[in-house]
């Protein structure tokens, strides 16, 4: 199944647009009567692109989606369920450029004022269901203001054309300056919810109120926007809603009581039933049917002996590309990514066929796992090839071949290591019984070897024995006269 945030990435931007100037008094009808109805993750994004506007200004800076992911702490599918229930109640407008890049505009619309809210039989039904009846008495005389009473006070306020006098000559000579082209804060026309009155049949129900002698001019515009109202709200037909027209209508005067109409529909509905009615949008069901196979998901996952982290890693994958993952990955190394590595990149893209997760656990694989600076053409081309030759097509596969790979490396690392280990154990070994076997011979003088004869001695002659003689006496007459 193809959901409609899957065209939605953290990596695209957007800007926020002011089309109206909000006050204090619009962030109190916000809070207190849209809220209910919208839910605190739509209101917090109403909040959160309010405030990204500067004051005093009408435009946002760019930013992209995932720092509002971040700032509200939501996915993405919570996030496009936030936005569309925004656009349904008429807070926002949505507008999508393509091109040069992906670009969005938020622009953000003026809530409804009190008054207005309470007379609009749809957001004051839904409200009047989320929140009870005391409550909704209570917010109602929080907005209301007591009139003056007109028995006792006279109006005497001036009219403009009392006070100021006006010449239209001069106004006429002026009045291409006062038209622009360009659009004012608060041009943008108070937002209207439509239903689709395509399910009632119109013409069976007047047939059945002539019947009845009720006039058909009764049913105004706004009556004919009370019955669509209840029609969608409650599931009343037209048969009975011909009922409820007969029980709200003044047979004199034939005017029908909008007020008495709306309540007898909710009493009866409340009478038979015990619960309140849930506005749930498109998403919703898509949200639970997600969540639930999501679930079911990681359970199989975890039974294949992925760990969360792993499941992550696969749910991450799935959602960028190629090229924007391993930005993600540089960016956090705060690298870059290089021409080559581009080409590398488009080139494996393009050749190997293999899906874009697979792809992307690639990536984390060379630039993560094995710690790698660049995405290695050799390694990246090798591996790609490998897993395009053994089909592989889902990021969990991918990530058991990079299991293996890891195991394999570790392997060769380990045997490599116990291989070193025994060579220098076995170098050991070799030199310690060379050293045993090998006995050192001294050598021995000739005087201790067995047979020795001293030489024979040769007598000196007169001569060399006379000047030995004369060379100690010399000598001691030296020591005599040193003393």
């Amino acid at each position: 199944m193809s959901y409609p945030w899957k065209n939605l990435s953290p990596k695209d931007g957007f800007m926020v647009r002011q089309s109206a100037l909000l006050s204090d008094i619009d962030q109190q009808i916000l809070t207190f009567l849209y809220q209910p109805l919208i839910g605190s993750a739509a209101y917090s994004l109403y909040m959160t692109l309010w405030t990204e506007i500067e004051k005093d200004t009408f435009w946002s800076e760019g930013i992209l989606h995932a720092e509002l992911l971040s700032l509200l702490n939501i996915g993405m599918a919570e996030l496009y369920q936030a936005r569309i229930r925004l656009e349904a109640i008429g807070l926002l407008k949505t507008f999508l450029q393509t091109d040069p890049e992906k670009l969005y505009v938020y622009e953000l619309q003026k809530p409804q004022t009190s008054k207005a809210f309470f007379e609009e039989d749809l957001f004051s039904l839904l409200l009047l269901e989320r929140i009870g009846e005391r409550k909704f008495k209570q917010l109602r005389n929080r907005f209301s203001v007591q009139p003056i009473n007109k028995d006792q006070f006279a109006e005497i306020t001036k009219s403009f054309l009392d006070v100021y006098h006006m010449n239209t000559d001069q106004l006429k000579q002026h009045e291409t300056l006062f038209k622009s082209s360009r659009s004012l804060i608060g041009d943008a026309a108070e937002t209207k919810i439509s239903l689709n009155a395509d399910s009632f049949d119109w013409n069976f129900f007047y047939n059945g109120l002539n019947q009845h002698y009720v006039n058909r001019s009764a049913i105004t515009a706004d009556v004919r926007e009370t019955i669509l109202t209840l029609h969608h709200m409650y599931a009343i037909d037209e048969l009975a809603m011909q009922h409820y027209i007969l029980e709200a209508s003044d047979m004199d005067t034939g005017i029908i009581d909008a007020r008495k109409l709306k309540k007898n529909v909710v009493d009866d509905f409340h009478r038979e039933n015990n619960e309140k009615i849930q506005l749930n949008d498109v998403v919703q069901q898509e949200l639970e049917v997600t969540t639930a196979t999501q679930t079911q998901r990681e359970k199989e996952l975890k039974l294949q002996g992925f760990s969360d982290d792993d499941i992550q890693m696969i749910e991450a994958s799935k959602h960028y590309s190629p090229a924007e993952f391993m930005k993600d990955i540089k960016e956090q190394k705060n690298g870059y990514i290089s021409k080559p590595e581009e080409w590398t990149l488009e080139d494996i893209v393009k050749k190997s066929h293999l899906p874009n997760p697979v792809i992307n656990i690639l990536i984390h694989y060379i630039l993560v796992v094995q710690g790698k600076v660049v995405f290695e053409k050799g390694l990246a081309y090798t591996i790609s090839n490998d897993w395009a030759q053994n089909e592989i097509q889902t990021p969990e596969a991918a990530l058991k071949k990079v299991r293996d790979l890891y195991q394999e490396n570790a392997e060769k690392y380990k045997k490599n290591q116990e291989r070193k280990q025994n060579a220098t154990a076995s170098r050991s070994n070799n030199n310690y019984s060379r050293n045993k076997n090998v006995v050192r011979k001294e050598k021995l003088p000739d005087w201790a070897k067995e047979g020795y004869q001293a030489p024979k001695e040769t007598p000196v002659s007169p001569e060399i024995e006379k000047e030995i003689q004369e060379r100690l006496a010399r000598i001691r007459n030296m020591q005599k006269e040193g003393e």
